[in-house]
């Protein structure tokens, strides 16, 4: 399988990923966005509030992704996209989600979010913002087989101020930084030890090889 090692790469799995997630979450009504990968030291992601691109005959919003945090587990790469989509979903549908310049994220985000695959917990300065993913959500990222993008811009860790999603950038709507980096898969990686096929599962499982028929063994 090839990694996902270039730039271009990675904006495409990013596409790609928003156009399975529009379709199964938003019915596929979400306007495709510029997908982009910057920098952003205070934040994992960011939505602009208006479409800034210019795309031919359409105008676009942006979602970015932080080149510093791309390499992080697809779960939570996912979640950070997905809590962006939510936000297109409510500036498409006039739904004011936050407030205080983007920063603070009301309770209409958080029932949004959460009827959309997200399961969200509060923070005192950024409100309802700190997002993870559902279980149902890491079951369909399971089913899609999406692998880790496995690169990203080295960043002092020390300079990803503040915890949650906060938004430093006026018109924009930032997921900021939680918790730690390399934060553990949810999923687990079992390996056939004769052919060498993984698999992976959201819990512990006991799984045979119907080619060689030997159990499955942990590769994590």
């Amino acid at each position: 399988m090839k990694q996902t090692v270039k730039t271009s790469r990675a904006a495409g799995q990013l596409e790609k990923m928003f156009r399975e997630l529009n379709k199964h979450y938003f019915g596929g009504a979400l306007p495709e966005p510029i997908i982009s990968l910057k920098k952003t030291p205070s934040a994992y992601g960011h939505i602009t509030c208006a479409k800034v691109w210019q795309a031919g005959q359409e105008s676009k919003y942006e979602i970015n992704i932080s080149s510093a945090t791309l390499d992080r587990p697809i779960e939570e790469t996912t979640a950070t996209l997905l809590h962006e989509m939510v936000h297109e979903h409510n500036l498409e549908n006039g739904i004011k989600d936050t407030s205080n310049n983007g920063v603070y994220h009301n309770k209409r985000f958080k029932e949004r979010a959460e009827s959309h695959g997200l399961v969200v917990s509060h923070h005192d300065k950024y409100g309802w913002t700190i997002t993870n993913p559902s279980e149902e959500l890491l079951d369909f990222i399971l089913f899609q087989g999406w692998d880790a993008i496995q690169m990203g811009e080295r960043l002092a860790w020390a300079d990803m101020v503040g915890t949650g999603n906060g938004s430093k950038t006026p018109g924009s709507s930032e997921t900021g930084a939680p918790k730690p980096p390399k934060a553990k898969s949810s999923t687990r990686r079992w390996i056939c030890p004769k052919c060498g096929t993984i698999i992976r599962s959201t819990k512990e499982v006991r799984v045979i090889c119907a080619d060689c028929m030997e159990m499955f063994v942990k590769a994590d």
